[in-house]
């Protein structure tokens, strides 16, 4: 259940935090900002000695799954004094689930990943696939070694979980880890039936740049309703030859829960555009990656 753990521990600290607090919490031998008390100020002393001993916890359970994760001796220093003197910071910690700084300004991809990832991560736990979750762990701090952008690292997190989710899980089983998944997430369900809320949604988040909707259509060789949709600048990379169609899935379910829609089919349409095309199928199909036709070599 690592990432409700981590997502609550998370919780408990930006409940202490105040913006303009006098109060920081560092590491007494390096004077290194820590994750995940890095960014945050704190009204008093005793606030910021809570958030390091749960900064400490923190670090602690992921250390379960990464012994590399670095250790460090977090104190409390007066924020004033630090400024005048600042403290070198590391290029790179650990953090997981990815979240954003303050000074980070495109944070809603960063808070998406950070929500969906965490859910994701209790759903499997829920389901007994803890081999995918610590396939996807390792993988996480892999990635956390070689990029440096939290933007993208929360993309890489979900492209792996899409992968892994897919080499691993069935059809079936992928949709009920999925459905499980979307119980932790904010209700996203609206009285508006259209696919435009979940793909605005998504826009938002910085998942995708700009989409267009084809209307409904019923395919009389499978007798399924059908639509397409024109997706730009999509955060996720293809994994080989798979587009991660995950967070799509995600959005749709949150947004139409009760209804079946799954992606039968996607096509490179140009560098930074693809052609999904959507399904209100029985069977669960390309929920977490779907195969991409004409990709690029």
């Amino acid at each position: 259940m690592v990432g409700r753990t981590l997502t609550e521990l998370r919780a408990r600290i930006e409940r202490l935090a105040a913006d303009d607090g006098p109060y920081e919490v560092v590491c007494g031998r390096t004077a290194e900002r820590i994750v995940p008390v890095d960014g945050h100020r704190f009204p008093d002393r005793e606030a910021a000695a809570n958030a390091a001993e749960i900064a400490e916890q923190y670090r602690a359970t992921l250390r379960r799954y990464d012994p590399r994760v670095p250790c460090y001796d977090p104190v409390v220093c007066e924020a004033p004094a630090l400024e005048r003197s600042p403290a070198p910071s590391a290029s790179k910690d650990w953090a997981f689930p990815p979240t954003a700084t303050h000074s980070e300004a495109s944070s809603g991809r960063i808070e998406f990943c950070h929500r969906v990832a965490g859910a994701l991560f209790e759903a499997l736990s829920n389901h007994g696939h803890d081999d995918v979750e610590r396939t996807v762990m390792d993988a996480y701090f892999d990635a956390a070694e070689t990029t440096p952008s939290r933007d993208r690292l929360c993309s890489r997190l979900l492209e792996q979980m899409a992968a892994e989710l897919d080499a691993r899980l069935s059809d079936a089983e992928q949709a009920a880890v999925l459905a499980d998944a979307t119980t932790h997430l904010p209700d996203e369900s609206t009285a508006d039936p259209s696919l435009a809320t979940a793909f605005d949604r998504l826009a938002a988040n910085d998942l995708i740049g700009e989409y267009a909707l084809s209307p409904w259509r019923v395919d009389f060789d499978d007798d399924e309703r059908r639509c397409r949709v024109s997706v730009t600048d999509y955060a996720l990379a293809p994994v080989e030859t798979h587009l991660p169609t995950l967070p799509i899935t995600v959005t749709m379910l949150r947004h139409h829960s009760g209804r079946s829609l799954t992606v039968a089919e996607v096509t490179r349409v140009g560098d930074d555009t693809f052609e999904l095309t959507l399904a209100a199928a029985a069977e669960p199909a390309g929920l977490t990656t779907a195969p991409i036709t004409n990709h690029a070599e």
